[in-house]
């Protein structure tokens, strides 16, 4: 194994196995937390062995910052995840290596996210919070918990087809009700064979599925996705062109041509894209508003806090929430039961029908004005990022210089976004959840002015992230990625995030449920909760909803 440039110059910790190098750790469900050990004791860069492959691992802001920005090369991982959801040779922005492809989507697709458009989508975002609203009730009076990443995924899905694309009643399109399960299935599988070669190379096989039922599950739902997501990309094009100055998101794939020939694309060329941001959003969203409820479960004043703001604020207050007649409930809505365990006693009984009030919901602005709502929520994103790596770069075929060490051909560099957010170099006291670090340190996105009475800002990351009014440039807080390839949908993303705990915390009391363990995880349950390759969440989670008064 021959080292190359000054890779040898950065430190390395003892190798777990002479053979496979470092992979033994990296493949330990809490990797991310092994990393930041290892970023805690041999600092903000060094470099880890995969077989006989050196990668580099980026703990720094101003050195994680600069990879993002300067090394646009993506690893097959990517495209590894695109073939997995949607086909052997299906690939997306997300997952293509091609740089003229991805800039060409990039491009055409990133004025669907501006603000104006997200106040566009926010519409389909509360329609589809009413549909929550009565789940949650019916699931609490039935079980006593609720199972909540189901139906935070099924709203999710609902949101991104009905707002993004303007699919009307999404809920009746086929294939609907199984698409989270499916997309999940998959995602798994995916995430299990970026770590797994043997793995990989037997999915392809064509005897995979007859000698394994799971590969065969895999093999049904990828066909019942590529069904959807082709669905939803002939609405598309079918479509009269838009107007010029629309820059909707189904606006902008309508109007997408292939990098080189320059023609329209096909349902099945568009597929991909319309899969990638369907995914995109339901996947990452999903996972931090959960992540935003066990927070809130485990931090009981700090929820009281961002309770308490909104109630004074009058967000989602009185006449938000609309319930109409009521109805009897027949079959089973969430997941087709069978009138047996958890989903039957769910869809039980009469239901309520419940509707939010747009005239008297906060819009995207008003919610990215309150300050404890914020400071809570980059809290969970700070703690608990959508994705323990903010994104595998490559080096290309020249060597690149990284904070003054040159980096040799075809070198991955990991910037480790868990690191970045816990290590104790980047922040003080970082295992310990403290909103209030949003609200008093000045590099980050509310001023203490702001708590006080006086003038505040929008929430976001800001200065924490490096923004203009910071004496330096030190990235670290990157729940969206950073530089040219961050996070595309941020602005709806963050949106979504706010919308959704401002409207549960407004209504319930949150306690965890059973099995999710009254004083917090430990280091070895995070390992049997957190799930951590490309989107960090929970395996389950159980809570329980009080309304409030």
């Amino acid at each position: 194994m021959a080292d190359h440039g000054d890779l040898s110059k950065l430190p390395s910790p003892p190798a777990s196995s002479w053979l496979l190098g470092h992979v033994p750790d990296l493949l330990r469900p809490d990797y991310h937390r092994v990393i930041l050990q290892w970023a805690n004791k041999y600092g903000k860069a060094f470099r880890v062995r995969v077989l006989t492959e050196w990668t580099v691992v980026v703990a720094d802001p101003a050195l994680a910052a600069q990879a993002l920005t300067h090394i646009p090369g993506r690893t097959a991982n990517y495209t590894l995840i695109d073939e997995v959801c949607g086909g052997p040779g299906v690939v997306s922005m997300f997952g293509t290596l091609d740089e003229e492809a991805w800039r060409n989507t990039r491009k055409a697709t990133a004025p669907a996210f501006s603000m104006a458009n997200v106040r566009r989508y926010y519409g389909g975002v509360l329609s589809s919070a009413g549909e929550l609203l009565e789940a949650i009730d019916r699931e609490q009076a039935a079980l006593g918990w609720v199972e909540a990443e189901p139906l935070l995924q099924r709203l999710m899905l609902r949101a991104t087809l009905e707002g993004l694309f303007e699919v009307p009643d999404a809920t009746q399109v086929p294939g609907f009700d199984t698409l989270a399960t499916n997309i999940t299935l998959l995602m798994t599988e995916a995430n299990a064979q970026i770590t797994d070669p043997i793995r990989k190379a037997f999915y392809a096989t064509p005897l995979a599925p007859l000698l394994s039922k799971h590969v065969a599950r895999c093999r049904t739902a990828l066909k019942s996705i590529v069904a959807f997501h082709t669905n939803t990309a002939t609405r598309v094009l079918s479509r009269p062109e838009p107007e010029p100055g629309n820059t909707l998101l189904w606006a902008c794939l309508h109007r997408l041509r292939h990098p080189r020939t320059g023609r329209p694309l096909t349902p099945k060329q568009l597929h991909p894209e319309v899969g990638m941001y369907t995914t995109a959003g339901f996947d990452t969203t999903t996972s931090s508003t959960g992540w935003c409820m066990y927070a809130a479960a485990m931090q009981p004043s700090e929820q009281e806090a961002v309770a308490r703001e909104l109630r004074e604020a009058g967000v989602f207050g009185r006449g938000a929430v609309l319930e109409a007649e009521r109805e009897e409930e027949g079959g089973a809505e969430y997941g087709e039961g069978d009138g047996e365990g958890q989903e039957g006693a769910a869809n039980r009984g009469p239901r309520r029908l419940l509707r939010l009030d747009p005239g008297r919901c906060p819009g995207p602005e008003e919610l990215a004005r309150l300050p404890r709502l914020n400071a809570f929520i980059n809290e969970v994103l700070r703690m608990y990022s959508p994705t323990a790596l903010a994104a595998e770069r490559q080096v290309g075929d020249q060597p690149v210089r990284l904070g003054g060490l040159v980096l040799p051909p075809r070198t991955t560099v990991w910037p480790m976004t868990y690191a970045l957010h816990m290590g104790a170099d980047n922040w003080g006291d970082p295992e310990a959840f403290r909103p209030d670090r949003w609200l008093e340190d000045p590099r980050c996105a509310f001023a203490r002015q702001g708590v006080d009475g006086g003038p505040q800002e929008a929430a976001g990351v800001g200065a924490a992230e490096g923004g203009p009014r910071s004496e330096e440039p030190p990235r670290r807080f990157l729940p969206f990625g950073a530089g040219p390839k961050n996070c595309v949908g941020q602005n709806f993303g963050h949106t979504v995030l706010r919308s959704l705990v401002g409207l549960l915390l407004s209504r319930y009391v949150v306690r965890l449920g059973p099995d999710m363990g009254p004083d917090g995880p430990s280091a070895e349950e995070t390992a049997v909760l957190t799930q951590v390759a490309v989107i960090t969440k929970l395996r389950r989670l159980r809570l329980r909803f009080q309304p409030r008064d």
